[in-house]
């Protein structure tokens, strides 16, 4: 993003008129050309911070996209996971009937006996 002047702070303020004798004060002409030579390099500043500041938050999307594209990635995977435990037959009750089973299964190794010789 750049801009075209015509004038820079620097030709503004070596700006030379020629004089003449009902013109202009020329110590009223300086002044005034020097606060527009200011405003020229405050517009300079402006613009360069504007620019760097753009720089950063485009340096900023491009992360947050990678971001988003990364996570809709795993959104999609989760559906799927989630689409497939929909699917399958574990529930609940299932689960519940896993952990008893367990528990008995231990308890019958306490007592010395061998779940998985039991027929």
């Amino acid at each position: 993003m750049s801009i075209n002047l015509f004038l820079s702070s620097a030709k503004i303020i070596q700006k030379e008129f020629e004089g003449t004798k009902p013109g202009y004060d020329s110590l009223q002409v300086d002044s005034f050309l020097d606060i527009v030579a200011k405003d020229y390099d405050e517009m300079n500043r402006y613009i360069k911070d504007s620019e760097e500041e753009i720089r950063r938050l485009k340096a900023q999307l491009d992360m947050l996209s990678k971001q988003l594209s990364e996570c809709e990635v795993k959104v999609a995977l989760y559906e799927k996971r989630i689409e497939n435990y929909e699917k399958s037959s574990i529930n609940v009750e299932n689960i519940d009937l896993l952990q008893k089973i367990a528990k008995l299964e231990k308890a019958l190794a306490k007592l010395g006996v061998n779940p998985e010789m039991i027929q």
